[in-house]
């Protein structure tokens, strides 16, 4: 239970916290380690992001996202990670399987890529060995998607040059069809951009089970709609039997 506080109270509380917090990252960017430094940038990233996270929290309603289903795979923020815990903009698998679209929270296994010198045959307590079905399914959707908003986007460039070389258009209809182009821009290039972090799955994909986590569906940074990039990349059905199996093996009798 909170403690109810004076404004003089709980004003020099934050200036001590923020004090604190000032010495630690000041303390890394000195560090002549660039893994300190780096850890100073995260950190500060994360703060910002949190800020915002916390500032939306009052406004959010989970029913205006999309309905989560099991295997579902979604791209969240988890937040600065201490220790190994996994952290960041991180791709992971809905585990729920039945998460009504009114509840704030969902639980997820975080997923990552293998990485080059990664031992297959020794894998650790609570890791899942998936493949690369999850690299295959996203190439295909960015492949669609690709292609269709390219077209989109060539045809908005030629309807905006026959209305620059016409006597007959109005600037409201041209601003339209460029904030649209603009639109479309912006998907091809996050479809790029989403294409290069995937890639990193083409040699595979692994299940943290042992990292096993509810999160609020605040830090669910795609697929919100059903029109979203990751909206339908879901795990099959002898992924998800892998995932149960050490769910099982690892936190049940």
């Amino acid at each position: 239970m909170s403690r109810t506080q004076t404004k003089d109270q709980l004003t020099q509380h934050k200036k001590r916290a923020l004090r604190k917090l000032d010495l630690y990252m000041t303390s890394l960017i000195d560090s002549s380690d660039s893994k300190c430094n780096g850890k100073s940038d995260k950190l500060s990233y994360w703060l910002e992001d949190w800020t915002t996270f916390l500032d939306y929290e009052s406004s959010f309603s989970s029913s205006s996202l999309k309905r989560y289903k099991r295997g579902e795979i979604i791209k969240a923020h988890l937040g600065f990670n201490i220790g190994s815990e996994e952290g960041g903009l991180h791709y992971a698998a809905v585990v729920e399987k039945d998460n009504s679209i009114y509840n704030p929270v969902i639980t997820i296994v975080p997923l990552t890529s293998i990485k080059p010198k990664k031992d297959l045959s020794n894998l650790k307590s609570g890791e899942v060995l998936l493949g690369n079905e999850l690299y295959t399914k996203f190439a295909f959707k960015f492949k669609t998607l690709y292609q269709e908003a390219k077209a989109e986007n060539e045809k908005l460039i030629v309807e905006i040059q026959r209305l620059k070389n016409s006597k007959d258009w109005s600037e409201s209809y041209m601003d339209n069809l460029e904030n649209m182009q603009k639109s479309v821009e912006d998907q091809i290039n996050t479809l790029y951009k989403m294409k290069n972090e995937i890639s990193k799955m083409e040699r595979g994909s692994i299940a943290l089970v042992n990292q096993i986590t509810t999160i609020s569906k605040i830090r669910i940074y795609n697929p919100k709609t059903t029109k979203d990039i990751l909206s339908g990349i879901t795990l099959s059905n002898d992924g998800l039997n892998k995932i149960d199996k050490e769910i099982i093996k690892k936190y049940t009798k």
